[in-house]
């Protein structure tokens, strides 16, 4: 089941599409640029690592990964025809099984008339639960790619709290970390099409202890999974929005 939810208050050249968010009860806010970047400034870093692939596997098949620092370039078509995200594949490492607190993604998107305001919403978490960790389905969504910039997500440490069933992303702490899948000339993953895996560090200790030519991705009943990895991650499809975003087609008409 597919739902589109369009943030109030958006306009409709920043156009966002959310499958399933109105039955996830995902919440869309807002956060200033500065105090993301300044929220890094202590704490733990959650986030370990990006690896990539340039395909997902078929079945009975695997692929290796590699850094996605070794794309050299970005695609450019994503400015015409925005991108979709989608999550096809998650773990929680064995060492955190049931324990309480997580790690949590939210997608950042930028609004045009507030460039330094973006927006976010949590489309992703993995939380321990006593009896079995509870983790998001299979959502995707499409967004504008910025010429600027491109794809902007966060990655969160979640620690326990009493208020485990709040639909509202909680105050930004100093436990996060900020991802660009760039489309400029600068240090960092660069947005193509492809698989993009996020390593999580849930506490100190946390480590992938190889390389990432040392993982494959691979298919299962339950979607894509990294093959030897002892840590949590998120799997991620990035590929082109399946139509051209609305003012493109506005762009077109003329």
């Amino acid at each position: 089941m597919k739902a589109k939810v369009v943030s109030a208050g958006i306009p409709r050249r920043e156009f966002l599409r959310i499958s399933s968010a109105a039955a996830m009860g995902i919440a869309v806010v807002a956060v200033g640029e500065g105090k993301l970047f300044a929220a890094t400034s202590s704490g733990l870093v959650p986030l370990m690592d990006v690896g990539y692939a340039p395909s997902l596997p078929a079945a009975g098949f695997s692929i290796p990964l590699a850094s996605a620092d070794s794309i050299l370039s970005p695609d450019p078509r994503f400015i015409s025809t925005g991108a979709r995200i989608a999550v096809v594949g998650a773990r929680r490492a064995a060492a955190h099984k049931n324990v309480p607190g997580g790690v949590a993604v939210d997608a950042l998107f930028p609004v045009s008339h507030r460039a330094s305001d973006p927006r976010r919403f949590r489309f992703f978490s993995i939380a321990g639960r006593p009896d079995q960790d509870s983790m998001s389905g299979p959502l995707s969504y499409t967004v504008q790619v910025p010429s600027t910039s491109g794809i902007a997500l966060m990655v969160r440490r979640q620690r326990p709290t009493p208020d485990k069933d709040s639909e509202v992303p909680p105050v930004l702490e100093s436990e996060v970390t900020p991802l660009t899948l760039s489309l400029g000339n600068v240090a960092g993953p660069k947005l193509t099409r492809g698989v993009y895996v996020l390593a999580f560090r849930e506490e100190e200790s946390d480590s992938m202890s190889s390389n990432w030519n040392r993982f494959t991705l691979a298919p299962s009943d339950n979607g894509y999974y990294i093959s030897g990895a002892t840590f949590s991650y998120l799997v991620l499809n990035v590929d082109y929005a399946e139509a051209a975003m609305p003012s493109d087609r506005r762009h077109a008409a003329h």
